[in-house]
């Protein structure tokens, strides 16, 4: 009876153990699971299924591993997000594939994807043809986000006989405060023009500047610091 009761107890902590972790990562969906949190969940999976039926391993053993793999976990998700570059490094960037319809290939082939994969990822999302393609970015858990022509939106506009505007692609070039070269594989961003549009803006300073982003329209959108409040939110020019 005791070993049904030792049992119990462990699943209890490892439940919640678990359910603690996923709180703490944010993680809602598998979709969200970036390579470094799906080989997490592995390893942690393994501490919980071999200490269930272990004798030698007591609750308290238990309660240490979970603790301390909750604690890594904590510190690890709140590094990548106040460091960004390290953020870069343990969870990747996004990567732009596919550039006002021009095909990346030295980024294909750096990635490893053959056209037949990138093809394959289109069909998912019911396009059958990279010519319909205007921009296609691979992103941080594995997932192809893509942008079609305007004439091939449905309902098409050029069935229509109507002109399209296309959306504006827009880059993140700024993030708490620090200023991002390149934080998209193949679109690299001009620092100085960065500069002199957050000065258009009234921003002396990049500090001053919590995210913003460039579209391709030469648009720059920001959002300041949450203390500089002279400036207002999300402004563009």
């Amino acid at each position: 009876m005791d070993v049904f009761v030792t049992i119990g107890v462990k699943l209890i902590i490892s439940f919640f153990g678990l359910w603690l972790i996923t709180f703490i990562t944010g993680r809602k969906t598998l979709s969200q699971l970036t390579p470094l949190d799906f080989l997490t969940s592995l390893v942690l999976s393994e501490i919980v299924g071999n200490t269930l039926y272990d004798d030698k391993v007591t609750i308290w053993h238990l309660l240490f591993a979970l603790a301390l793999w909750c604690a890594l976990a904590y510190f690890f998700e709140k590094a990548t997000t106040h460091f960004v570059k390290f953020g870069y490094m343990a969870e990747g960037r996004t990567v732009l594939l596919v550039d006002k319809g021009q095909v990346n290939q030295e980024l294909l082939e750096k990635y490893d994807i053959e056209f037949t994969q990138l093809l394959s990822m289109l069909r998912q999302q019911n396009i059958f043809s990279l010519r319909e393609v205007l921009y296609a970015t691979l992103e941080t858990n594995g997932s192809l986000s893509v942008m079609r022509k305007p004439e091939y939106e449905p309902p098409a506009a050029q069935d229509m006989g109507i002109d399209a505007q296309p959306d504006l692609f827009s880059v993140t070039v700024i993030d708490k405060g620090r200023l991002l070269n390149e934080s998209m594989r193949g679109k690299t961003i001009d620092v100085e023009l960065i500069k002199a549009k957050a000065r258009e803006q009234g921003y002396d300073s990049i500090n001053e500047i919590a995210y913003a982003e460039l579209s391709e329209d030469g648009t720059l959108h920001v959002v300041p610091m949450k203390e500089n409040k002279n400036q207002k939110s999300g402004g563009s020019i």
